[in-house]
């Protein structure tokens, strides 16, 4: 797996923020930085790596349609070929796959993929499902595999 990577940097609008999230930071900070924050993104960052986070087991497979999720191989098929995700983007995924149908907001899913003591802005959710969007060819406006539910969240979509 990748090393983490928090940005640290003068540069702090919101499009640098995302563009630096989508180039595949774990988090982003903008200068000045209080040390104490710094400290706490850096333990947050790595207790999720070391820990794992809220997600099924690793024995499961898991199934949308034309999508198959192996917990245990860390890998995603999408009909049948292999889809290359961050390990972010694969928890992201597992998250939502887990319970097809069930819608989560973003503060849900920061705390079951981030970890509960995620300090941040949650849009950052929002970048990392276009991301994972991307990956897997799906389209949010004809989802296939992840649904928008305005004002609401994001859920995987079960079966058709």
């Amino acid at each position: 797996t990748s090393p983490p990577v928090i940005m640290l940097t003068a540069a702090s609008d919101v499009v640098d923020r995302i563009i630096g999230l989508e180039l595949g930071a774990d988090d982003y900070l903008g200068k000045p930085v209080d040390l104490r924050e710094l400290e706490a993104r850096i333990k947050a960052v790595l207790r999720r790596r070391r820990e794992g986070s809220a997600l099924p087991d690793g024995g499961e497979v898991l199934r949308l349609d034309g999508l198959t999720v192996d917990l245990a191989r860390h890998e995603v098929l999408r009909d049948g070929e292999p889809v290359g995700l961050t390990a972010l983007e694969f928890d992201l995924l597992a998250a939502l796959a887990a319970s097809p149908g069930r819608v989560f907001s973003r503060r849900q899913l920061l705390e079951r993929v981030w970890g509960w003591d995620y300090v941040g802005d949650e849009r950052l959710v929002d970048v990392h499902i276009r991301k994972l969007r991307r990956a897997l060819g799906d389209d949010a406006g004809d989802a296939r595999f992840i649904a928008t539910v305005r004002g609401v969240g994001y859920k995987a979509v079960g079966p058709r």
